[in-house]
C-alpha cells in the first residue's frame, strides 16, 4: 500500500517514539504485532486506519480496509482515538458517521453511532452489522475506505461474490491470540489471499499469555493468517524503556495490613488451596509441573487443569472433578475477601454454603470452619451475659437494643469496615489540600510554571477500582453519611433477607435446604437412598445441620431473627404504606433492590454479590460536615476497570490518580499517559494489602508476562514457516490433491496406490463431487472453514430444513453436545427431524464432539439400565423410534466431520442451492420464493418469532407474510391472529404475551 510521506509524518505526531517505530515496521512489511498489555494498541491501529483513509482521498486509489475480530469496546476505543487524532492533526476535524462534524477537544465517551448515511469524505470507519442489507453491503464495500465487519458476514459475502478479493486493500486482525486454523478470521484471510496476493495483512494482540496454550501456537497462528514476520514489543524492550522511563509518574505506594479476621480468613483459604493442589497431584492424569499455588491465582489455572482432563473427563473420579471445582471457588473467595465489604462477604459465604452441596471437599475441612467463623466476627458477635457489655462495640442506631435471645445470648453488631476505606479518605484529604495550595500559589504572570501549575490544580482526581460496585461504595463512604451509614444499611438489608427466607421456609410445601442440588445431592444413586429409612434420615440430618440455618446456632439464629423482626416493625411504623411484614413488596430497602437483600442465591462459580446503590448526591447544602465531605468529592471521578474504557485517562486528564485495585494493564496506561504529557507530573497513589493475594497476583502477572515474551523470542529464533506461494497453492488445489496432482483424490481411509487397480490409475471421467450447500447460520461455527480447507466448494444460503445439504437426497442436521441437550429440552429437534424425514430420503443427525474432550455422552457409571426422561441416551432412542429413517452419525471432531462428509458425498449428485433453499418454504402464487438469497429474510428476527408463545412450525410462515416485522406483529388484532394462526388458543397465547406489562425495577 503506497503511503504518502506527509500523511505519515502528520499521523505520527501523536505517537511516542516506540509506537512510531512499531507502526513503521508494520507499514514496511506485513506481520503480527504482539505487545504487552496497556501499551497503546489503539494508537497504532488508529494510525494505520487513518493513513489508508487519507490515501482514499486520491480518486485513483481503490480498495477497502476491513477490520476483523474487533470487540465492541475495542471498536469504541478506535472511534475515540480517531476522533482525538483528527483534532490533534493540523486543521483536522472528525466527521462522525452520521455526517456531523465534531469540534470539541474531548471525544465523547459513549459509543459513536455508525449505521447512518455518511458523507463521501468520511474519516471514521463504518460498522457493518446484520441490520445492513446485502445490497447495502455491496455499496459499502465499493464506497467506504474502512469497515468494521464480522467474520460471518464477510465470509458469506465473499463466497456469494458480493465483494471480490481484488477490491480489498488489506485486513487488520484484532485479538490475534484467538485465531486458529479453523476460526472465522483464518477463513476470511484464506479467501482474501486466494484472490489477492498483494493486499496487506496486519494482526495485533496485547495478550501475550494467550499464546501460552498448546504447542507452538504462535507459529500456527501466523500460518493461519499467512504472515511471515513477528514483531514483539515487551515492556522491557529498549525503545519502550527509553520512551516511558524518561518521564515517570510520582509513585506513592501505601501498604496496609489486613485486619486480624481478614488475615485469618486469607490464611485459611491458602491452606485449603494448597490442600486441593496436593490432592490433585496424586492423580496420574494431570501434568503436575504447572500445579502450583502461584498458578492458582489466575483464572487460566482452571483452563490448564480442565484442558488436561477434558479428553479423559469421563474416566476421572468424582473427587478429582470436585477438586477442580473447589479450586475455582476458593480462588474466587480469596478475590472477594479484598473486594467485598464484611456484610456482603458473609452473605456470599452463606449462599455458597447452601449451593455447594454435600459433595464439596473444602467445605468440610477444618480451615473452612475458620473462614465462616471469622466472617461472622467481622459483622456481629454473640455474647452471653448482661446487656451492658454492648457498650464495648459499635451498635446499630436504628436497631433496638433489646437483642437478647434464649439463654441470655445477646447479638452485638461489629460491622467491620474495609481497611482501605479510611486510607482512601486520608489520601483524598491530602490531595484536596495539595490542590488548594497549588491554586493559592502566586507566581509571575507569563511564567510557564505558573500556567502548568494552574492547569494541574484545575485537573480532576481519578479513583480506579476493579468493579462498578466498589466505585459506588467508595462514593458513598466519601459522602456526607460516611462508611458507618453504608454498613448499617447493608446489615439491615441482611437481617431482612434472613427474615424473608425464614418466612418462605415456613410456607406450606416449602422444601428445606434451599438452593441445594435437589434430592440427589450431586451424587449418583442418592435419589434412591433418600427413600430408604436410616440412610435418608442421615442425609436429611446432614442437610438440616449444614444448610437450613446457614451454619448458625439456634441461639444465634433466634437473636438474628429477633433483630430482624424489630427492624421490620420499625420500618413498618415509620413507613406504613410501603408494605406489610417482612415480605412486603413496597419501596423499602428490599423493595428497591438495594443492599444485600437484592442478591439472590448465588451460583457456585461466581455468585452475584449485592450491589448497593448508595451514591452521594451531586450537590449537598445542609451542614458543615456535608460541605467537608463534598469537598473530598470535588472534581473526583470514579473508573471501574471492568468497563474496559481504556481511554479514561485521556478523557478525564487527571493529575492525581488513586489506584484502589492494582492492575498491570492500567499501570502501563499510566506510564504512556505520563510520557505523552511530560509537563504534568502525575501523582499515583497505589494502595496495597501486605501479604495478600492482591500483591502476589500483581507481581505474578508481571513475571508471567516476562516469561511468556522470553518463550516467544525463543520460538521466533527457531520458527519454520512455509513459503507463502506454497500455502496458497495448497489451498487453491486442495490439500490432498496437491500430494498427487495426476491422480484423482483418494477416498478417506484409502491410499493413492489403491487407485492403480482402476485401469492402471487412469483418471476417472466423472469428477469427484465437491459442492456443499450450507445454512448461513452455520458460519458462526468453525466447520465451514474446515470444509473449505479440505477443498470442498461451499455455497451459503438460507435453509429452512437442515444445516448441510450433501446431495438432493441427503440432508444433515448438525448438533454439538450442548446444542443437542438444548434442542431436546425445547422440542426443536423433534420438528427438525420431522421436516428432514418429510423432505429428504436420507435424513441425518450428526452429533459432533470437541477434539480435546471425551468422545462419550456419559461415563459408564452414569448409564442406567432403564429408560429415563432425563437421560440423553433415552431421548435419542425415543427419537429413532419416532423417525426410523433418521440416521445418527457420531463425529470425533471438526476434521472428522469433514472426512465423513467427503465419504457420504461419494457417488452422489451435486445439490442444487436454489432447490435446497426452497425446501420447507410454502409456495406463493408467483412461483418459487427467492430463498437462495441470504438477504430475503432477517434470520435473527425469524428466530425470535419462532420462539414466541403460540408460534409453531406450521403457523410462523403465515405470520411472516401478514406482518412485515416484529413491530408489525404487535399491531395485529386478536381476530386476525386467530385467522392467521388457525386457532383461538394459539392466537390468545401470543396476544396475551404481546400485551403483557414489562416488569420494571424502580
Amino acid at each position: 500500500m503506497p503511503i504518502d510521506e506527509d500523511n505519515l509524518s502528520a499521523a505520527m505526531t501523536t505517537l511516542l517514539p516506540f509506537q512510531r517505530q512499531m507502526v513503521e515496521e508494520l507499514i514496511r512489511e506485513d506481520g503480527m504485532c504482539v505487545m504487552s498489555a496497556g501499551m497503546g494498541w489503539q494508537k497504532a491501529v488508529a494510525v494505520i486506519l487513518r493513513l489508508h483513509m487519507e490515501r482514499r482521498r486520491d480518486a485513483s486509489q481503490e480498495g477497502v480496509v476491513l477490520v476483523l475480530g474487533c470487540t465492541d469496546w475495542q471498536r469504541s476505543m478506535l472511534y475515540r482515538e480517531l476522533h482525538r487524532m483528527s483534532h490533534d492533526l493540523p486543521g483536522g476535524h472528525a466527521v462522525a458517521p452520521n455526517g456531523q462534524t465534531t469540534e470539541t477537544p474531548d471525544a465523547p465517551r459513549q459509543l459513536i453511532p455508525t449505521n447512518a448515511e455518511t458523507e463521501p469524505d468520511l474519516l471514521l470507519p463504518f460498522d457493518v452489522t446484520n441490520e445492513v442489507s446485502a445490497a447495502g453491503r455491496i455499496d459499502l464495500y465499493k464506497s467506504k475506505p474502512c469497515l468494521f465487519v464480522t467474520t460471518r458476514i464477510l465470509v458469506v459475502d465473499m463466497l456469494n461474490a458480493r465483494i471480490q478479493g481484488q477490491h480489498i486493500a488489506g485486513m487488520v486482525i484484532m485479538n490475534a491470540h484467538r485465531v486458529t486454523d479453523a476460526s472465522g478470521e483464518a477463513f476470511a484471510v484464506r479467501l482474501f489471499r486466494m484472490a489477492n496476493k498483494r493486499g496487506f495483512i496486519r494482526a495485533f494482540s496485547d495478550q501475550p499469555t494467550g499464546f501460552a496454550s498448546g504447542f507452538n501456537k504462535i507459529e500456527k497462528t501466523m500460518k493461519a493468517l499467512y504472515v511471515r514476520k513477528l514483531f514483539l514489543w515487551p515492556r522491557y524492550q529498549g525503545a519502550v524503556k527509553d520512551s516511558l522511563e524518561k518521564h515517570e509518574c510520582e509513585l506513592v505506594e501505601m501498604w496496609l495490613h489486613l485486619s486480624p479476621p481478614m488475615s485469618a480468613i486469607y490464611d485459611a483459604i491458602s491452606d485449603l488451596m494448597d490442600s486441593c493442589v496436593k490432592e490433585l497431584r496424586k492423580s496420574n492424569k494431570i501434568d503436575t509441573s504447572q500445579l502450583t499455588l502461584e498458578h492458582g491465582l489466575f483464572k487460566s489455572f482452571d483452563d490448564i487443569v480442565r484442558r488436561q482432563l477434558d479428553s479423559v473427563w469421563h474416566t476421572v473420579s468424582p473427587k478429582t472433578k470436585q477438586l477442580v471445582q473447589d479450586l475455582r471457588t476458593l480462588r474466587a473467595l480469596a478475590e472477594y475477601l479484598l473486594r467485598f465489604d464484611s456484610v456482603t462477604f458473609l452473605m456470599y459465604l452463606e449462599n455458597l454454603r447452601a449451593t455447594e452441596g454435600v459433595t464439596s471437599v473444602w467445605l468440610f475441612h477444618d480451615a473452612a470452619h475458620t473462614i465462616f467463623e471469622q466472617a461472622k466476627r467481622r459483622v456481629y458477635t454473640l455474647q452471653s451475659g448482661c446487656k451492658g457489655a454492648a457498650g464495648k462495640r459499635k451498635r446499630s442506631d436504628t436497631i433496638s437494643s433489646d437483642g437478647t435471645a434464649a439463654g441470655g445470648a445477646q447479638l452485638e453488631v461489629v460491622l467491620e469496615e474495609m481497611p482501605k476505606w479510611a486510607l482512601v479518605q486520608e489520601v483524598l484529604q491530602e490531595i484536596q489540600q495539595e490542590r488548594l495550595r497549588m491554586q493559592s500559589d502566586q507566581l509571575l504572570d507569563g511564567d510557564l510554571l505558573q500556567a502548568s501549575r494552574q492547569k494541574a490544580a484545575a485537573a480532576k482526581v481519578l479513583i480506579v477500582a476493579q468493579e462498578a460496585r466498589t466505585c459506588l461504595q467508595l462514593r458513598s463512604c466519601l459522602g456526607p453519611a460516611g462508611p458507618a451509614a453504608l454498613m448499617q444499611e447493608l446489615f439491615s438489608a441482611y437481617l431482612l433477607h434472613r427474615l424473608d427466607n425464614k418466612s418462605r421456609a415456613g410456607l406450606p410445601g416449602h422444601r428445606g435446604g434451599r438452593g441445594g442440588r435437589g434430592r440427589s445431592g450431586g451424587r449418583r444413586g442418592s435419589g434412591k437412598e433418600a427413600h430408604s429409612g436410616q440412610s435418608s434420615d442421615r442425609l436429611e440430618a446432614m442437610r438440616a445441620a449444614q444448610f437450613s440455618s446457614r451454619g448458625a446456632t439456634p441461639h444465634e439464629e433466634q437473636a438474628l431473627l429477633k433483630q430482624a423482626k424489630a427492624l421490620a416493625a420499625q420500618q413498618e411504623t415509620a413507613h406504613p404504606s410501603r408494605g406489610k411484614g417482612p415480605r412486603g413488596r413496597g419501596k423499602g430497602p428490599r423493595g428497591r433492590g438495594k443492599g444485600a437483600a437484592s442478591s439472590r442465591p448465588a451460583a457456585r462459580n461466581a455468585p452475584e454479590s449485592p450491589q448497593p446503590t448508595h451514591a452521594a448526591p451531586k450537590s449537598t447544602q445542609p451542614s458543615e460536615d456535608a460541605e467537608t465531605d463534598q469537598g473530598l468529592l470535588r472534581d473526583v471521578e470514579f473508573y471501574a476497570l471492568d468497563s474496559r474504557q481504556e481511554s479514561i485517562l485521556w478523557d478525564v486528564q487527571p493529575v492525581f490518580v488513586v489506584v484502589y485495585d492494582p492492575d498491570v494493564t492500567f499501570v502501563r496506561q499510566l506510564e504512556i499517559y505520563q510520557a505523552e504529557r511530560p509537563e504534568w507530573r502525575v501523582r499515583v497513589y497505589n494502595l496495597l494489602y501486605e501479604d495478600s493475594q492482591e500483591a502476589d497476583k500483581f507481581s505474578a502477572a508481571v513475571a508471567r508476562e516476562v516469561r511468556m515474551f522470553k518463550d516467544l523470542i525463543r520460538q521466533k529464533e527457531h520458527m519454520v514457516l512455509p513459503d507463502l506461494a506454497q500455502d496458497l497453492a495448497q489451498v487453491m488445489v486442495g490439500p490432498k490433491a496437491l500430494m498427487h496432482p495426476d491422480v484423482e483424490e483418494a477416498l478417506p481411509g484409502t491410499t493413492y496406490n489403491a487407485l492403480t487397480r482402476r485401469a492402471g490409475g487412469r483418471l476417472s471421467s466423472r469428477p469427484l463431487p465437491r459442492r456443499l450447500v450450507i445454512d448461513v447460520r452455520e458460519f458462526m461455527s468453525s466447520l465451514p472453514s474446515v470444509l473449505h480447507q479440505q477443498g470442498l466448494h461451499i455455497v451459503p444460503v438460507t435453509l429452512e430444513v437442515g444445516d448441510y445439504i450433501l446431495s438432493p437426497e441427503m440432508c444433515v442436521e448438525r448438533k454439538s453436545i450442548s446444542d443437542l441437550k438444548g434442542s431436546f429440552i425445547s422440542g426443536r429437534l423433534y420438528h427438525q427431524a420431522e421436516a428432514m424425514s418429510r423432505n429428504y430420503k436420507t435424513p441425518i443427525l450428526l452429533i459432533e464432539f470437541e477434539r480435546d474432550k471425551a468422545f462419550a455422552l456419559h461415563s459408564v457409571s452414569d448409564i442406567s439400565a432403564d429408560i429415563s426422561q432425563h437421560s440423553l441416551i433415552s431421548k435419542l432412542c425415543l427419537l429413532t423410534l419416532h423417525f426410523p429413517r433418521l440416521r445418527i452419525i457420531w463425529s470425533r471432531s471438526l476434521h472428522a466431520t469433514a472426512d465423513i462428509f467427503r465419504a457420504l458425498k461419494t457417488n452422489q449428485e451435486e445439490p442444487d442451492p436454489v432447490s435446497a433453499a426452497a425446501v420447507g418454504v410454502p409456495l406463493e402464487g408467483d412461483g418459487l420464493p427467492d430463498g437462495a438469497a441470504e438477504a430475503v429474510i432477517n434470520t435473527t428476527a425469524v428466530d425470535v418469532l419462532r420462539r414466541l408463545p403460540g408460534v409453531t412450525e406450521a403457523n410462523f410462515r403465515p405470520l411472516m407474510n401478514a406482518a412485515s416485522s416484529l413491530a408489525g406483529l404487535a399491531d395485529l388484532p386478536l381476530q386476525q391472529l386467530e385467522r392467521i394462526m388457525g386457532g383461538a388458543a394459539a392466537a390468545k397465547k401470543l396476544r396475551e404475551w404481546l400485551d403483557a406489562v414489562c416488569p420494571v425495577m424502580s
